[in-house]
């Protein structure tokens, strides 16, 4: 078991930097020795493990391994070995050394990538420039935007006169072993100020950073204790920030975050977008958040036993496929299985070519999200109020007061987050959120010959799961609009049928012993099936704004409305084991004011809002 620890002095971070794939080595050695004199000190390190600019992501990823390799005597390059990585230029967060060591890993280094970064304040106090390439002026501005005004950057030597002007010019004190320059150029600071305020407005459209940074002295209120609300209390916490949980239920995750077993693996679709990024980082990250928290001492039944996807008529044996060439996937994430490598795979006949996923699998999401409530809890940053249903959202100055059903009022806070699940669009300021009610009932059918072999998750027109304490989950129904908890008999056997026509040409599954052993659930579920993450829009003032604005750039260039200090987290369909801790880590890293795991796109993607600026910004009425 490792201690989690729950008394760290300092919650704000030292920012550091690395270019090149040498750089994490020298950042975690650096982060080791510091820590050995200050074991409260926590780092934040932006690394960008690339040799060149080009986005050869594996090659880069297998250049950094080897890097680590000599270290890997030290506990936090021995931690950083053992983590899952995935061969993307995206950020992959990290988690090491019980949270005192945060790393936002990117597998690429050019001006683009650069460019994905929200930065609303100067962070880096100290970069290690350890890439063999010389950087172009606009990329060197670029790093210059997250720097403080006194970042030094150490240079190899044998660069140190070749770079040396070209990081001064942007404000940089430049060392190397031998030799320190300090520069005070009051115009060079000037244009990182410039550039931070011009990233920010063009996101205007869809905000981000919406407050002044959340600083630990009053508490969050965090409406909703599912998988997204749990989820945001531990990345919260683990900032020293303190949340109220409210939650209606006797317990934690009743609602839609019951289920005994749910498929934990990422959603994509065949086109290359936003979407199948941020499923491919929310996998990562959801799987690191278990094996923490199993690795702090909290009993989460899991098993990443793979999950094995088959088409079921040609429209989708298409789209598989289309999925399964559509990125050069390595094995050890993504494989395109002939018939009878997915038999093998599956335990059963599943009789189809299979997309899958070795590293996922599936997981208890009820005792998921107590352990994060838990944790967050044992940090002692979050209180817990049960049986306590929000039901009004009052203005209150610049705050919030909150009322619930027998008229008890809470606060004021300065933010709250809306993470209930299907009560998600009950109040007044989030009525109009694009999302739609889709209930869903999940079987759970004791083991039995024919479903005893199967040893990952299947899924096709529905899912079923490898048998844990001897029951299956199979499931799920999908009805629209729907709040009926009752348990449907006709569902019962719709689940059945999905399997069966799933796999026609085996017998597996003819004569399963279904029971009435089921759970219902209530899920938001968005068009672009994506969760909501972010400020609140307000949706009546964007309207009464489109009727006499008809102006683009109006749009691009002025911040959309919002509801001052209310954010939502929610909407996350049944995929929300894969999005809700990516989505709860990004939210809590918003409202501190710390870096974004996620792109600009795929921020623009989580908005709350849109639906409606999507329209306005292409010129069309809403």
């Amino acid at each position: 078991m490792i201690a989690a620890n729950t008394a760290l002095q300092s919650h704000t971070p030292t920012y550091l930097g690395g270019c090149g794939t040498a750089a994490l080595p020298r950042l975690l050695q650096h982060c080791t020795k510091a820590l050995l004199h200050c074991p409260t000190t926590k780092f934040h390190l932006l690394v960008f493990a690339a040799d060149n600019t080009e986005n050869k992501a594996n090659t880069h990823l297998q250049a950094l391994l080897k890097q680590l390799q000599p270290l890997k005597h030290l506990p936090l390059v021995q931690t950083m070995l053992q983590q899952t990585l995935l061969p993307i230029e995206m950020c992959q967060r990290l988690l090491l050394d019980a949270g005192r060591v945060t790393i936002d890993l990117y597998l690429g280094c050019n001006k683009n990538l650069l460019k994905t970064i929200m930065a609303p304040c100067p962070w880096i106090t100290l970069w290690y420039w350890q890439a063999p390439f010389t950087p172009t002026t606009p990329f060197i501005w670029q790093l210059a935007r997250f720097s403080c005004d006194n970042c030094v950057i150490h240079l190899p030597d044998e660069q140190f006169a070749t770079l040396k002007p070209y990081f001064i010019t942007a404000g940089f004190q430049c060392q190397s072993s031998t030799e320190m320059t300090k520069v005070n150029d009051d115009i060079a600071l000037a244009e990182r100020q410039a550039l931070r305020h011009e990233a920010l407005t063009q996101n205007y459209p869809y905000p981000r950073y919406c407050q002044p940074a959340l600083d630990g002295e009053s508490p969050v209120a965090i409406i909703g204790a599912g998988i997204a609300g749990a989820s945001l209390a531990l990345s919260l916490a683990e900032r020293g920030i303190h949340s109220q949980i409210f939650y209606a239920d006797s317990d934690v995750g009743v609602a839609a975050s019951g289920n005994r077993q749910g498929a934990l693996y990422p959603q994509f679709i065949p086109e290359a977008n936003a979407l199948n990024a941020f499923f491919q980082q929310g996998f990562l990250f959801s799987r690191q958040r278990i094996e923490q928290l199993v690795a702090y001492g909290h009993d989460i039944p899991h098993d990443f036993c793979g999950v094995l996807l088959t088409g079921f008529d040609q429209h989708s044996r298409a789209r598989l496929e289309k999925i399964a060439t559509a990125y050069p996937w390595t094995n050890e994430f993504l494989q395109w299985l002939a018939v009878d490598a997915a038999n093998a795979v599956a335990g059963v006949n599943v009789n189809e070519l299979g997309l899958f996923y070795p590293l996922a699998g599936w997981v208890g999401p009820q005792k998921f999200t107590q352990a994060a409530v838990a944790q967050a809890q044992q940090c002692g940053y979050a209180q817990i109020r049960a049986n306590t249903q929000i039901v009004r959202l009052t203005p209150n100055a610049d705050k919030w007061q909150l009322s619930d059903a027998q008229r008890n009022n809470y606060g004021p806070y300065t933010s709250v987050i809306i993470a209930n699940g299907s009560a998600l669009i009950d109040y007044p300021q989030t009525a109009q959120l694009p999302a739609t009610r889709f209930r869903g009932q999940v079987s759970e059918v004791p083991t039995q010959p024919g479903l005893a072999e199967v040893n990952t998750v299947l899924c096709a027109r529905g899912y079923l799961t490898p048998a844990w304490e001897h029951i299956h989950c199979l499931g799920a129904s999908y009805v629209k609009d729907s709040q009926s908890l009752s348990y449907n008999e006709s569902e019962q056997q719709e689940n059945l049928e999905k399997l069966q026509q799933s796999y026609p040409d085996t017998s597996w599954h003819r004569h399963l012993k279904m029971g009435q052993q089921a759970r219902v659930g209530v899920r938001m579920v968005t068009r672009d099936h994506l969760p909501m993450a972010g400020a609140i829009p307000d949706v009546t003032a964007i309207y009464s704004q489109a009727k006499v604005i008809h102006d683009i750039d109006f749009w691009r260039k002025t911040k959309a409305p919002l509801h001052q200090g209310l954010y939502v987290l929610g909407a996350l369909g049944s995929r929300g084991l894969c999005s809700a801790p990516l989505a709860a880590e990004m939210l809590a890293a918003e409202l501190t004011h710390q870096p974004l795991p996620l792109s600009v796109t795929e921020l623009e993607h989580l908005s709350a809002n849109r639906k409606w600026m999507r329209k306005l910004l292409k010129g069309k009425e809403l």
